[in-house]
């Protein structure tokens, strides 16, 4: 996943690990001076939450992410007391149901993670653990996009602003990175959770901001190898989606990316880039029909497009004559 996500000498292996052992503090300790742990409040007692199903492995991606989350939070300087509660509720919904399956997860996480991506399977977690480690996510994100719009929203100035901004944008993709394991064992739920999104709604203001950046209708053409790009894309996308989308290339000013073993974000910096929206969100009138694909360009400045052939090479898109 990317978002828009040593071998040892059997000989030596033994006392490396005997040797290493010594030096860990048990996992008592290390759950209790976690980073989601928050001091508690006169709130009372949290009701425990119910068991889960998952196998280690996953629990151990999963605690792993969390915990990154909860240091991000835990360092934020926007609203304190809220970026608290939310780590407060991580560990309550998340970080403590994990502990009582697999305590000593807690102690593991501490060691350096392997390269290798974790795919989950149907044997890795019940449907009813990803059904609700996926809703508790999204309701986590959900909490934090919420405190980073109020802190952008507070901001003196741009700079402040966009410091706010990747702050939260950095906890939000390790709760990503944690909870998309669940759409890796039950493919299914994806789709689910990309359309229970709620689309945005189509208004005058939206229709102007389509239409300003549209270039004629029929004044752009499209290379067999951008087309083969862009049904590829497609394909992704109504697997993903049981909603009516609509391709969309238009210019980025700025790319980043990071996945789920990347310490930062790479940037790709400005150039034409790939989306699709549902299709009760374009005005019709600047849906293009080319090469039996109803497509959508969007660019600062239209002209940079009209007449042109829109290729592909190496997964990117670039404008030609």
């Amino acid at each position: 996943m990317r978002l828009f996500f040593a071998l040892l000498l059997i000989c030596g292996s033994v006392p490396l690990a005997r040797g290493a052992s010594l030096d860990l503090p048990k996992s008592d300790q290390v759950e209790r001076d976690g980073p989601c742990r928050v001091q508690a409040t006169s709130a009372g007692p949290t009701k425990p939450a119910a068991p889960i199903r998952i196998s280690r492995r996953s629990a151990l991606y999963i605690i792993r992410h969390v915990n990154k989350a909860c240091r991000i939070l835990a360092g934020a300087d926007a609203d304190r007391s809220r970026s608290d509660s939310i780590r407060a509720d991580l560990y309550d919904s998340i970080v403590r149901p994990i502990y009582r399956v697999h305590p000593d997860v807690a102690v593991a996480s501490l060691k350096p993670p392997t390269p290798k991506v974790l795919h989950a399977t149907p044997h890795d977690m019940g449907r009813t653990t990803a059904q609700r480690l996926d809703n508790e996510f999204k309701r986590l994100r959900q909490g934090i996009s919420k405190i980073s719009q109020d802190a952008v929203g507070q901001s003196a100035d741009e700079r402040t602003a966009k410091a706010a901004l990747e702050v939260f944008l950095d906890a939000t993709a390790e709760l990503a990175f944690a909870g998309h394991i669940a759409f890796d064992a039950y493919p299914d739920l994806f789709a689910k959770s990309f359309d229970d999104v709620p689309a945005q709604p189509r208004t005058a203001e939206s229709d102007a901001g389509f239409r300003k950046g549209a270039p004629p209708i029929g004044s752009v053409k499209l290379s067999d190898s951008a087309l083969a790009l862009i049904q590829s894309f497609m394909r992704e996308v109504h697997r993903s989606s049981r909603h009516d989308q609509v391709v969309v290339i238009f210019w980025a000013r700025d790319r980043q990316s990071k996945g789920p073993g990347d310490v930062a974000w790479s940037s790709q910096g400005s150039g034409w880039t790939l989306g699709a929206y549902e299709r009760t969100q374009i005005p019709p009138d600047v849906i293009d029909t080319v090469r039996d694909v109803e497509i959508v360009f969007s660019a600062e400045a239209p002209s940079a497009l009209a007449g042109k052939t829109i290729d592909a090479t190496k997964q990117k898109l670039f404008v030609r004559d």
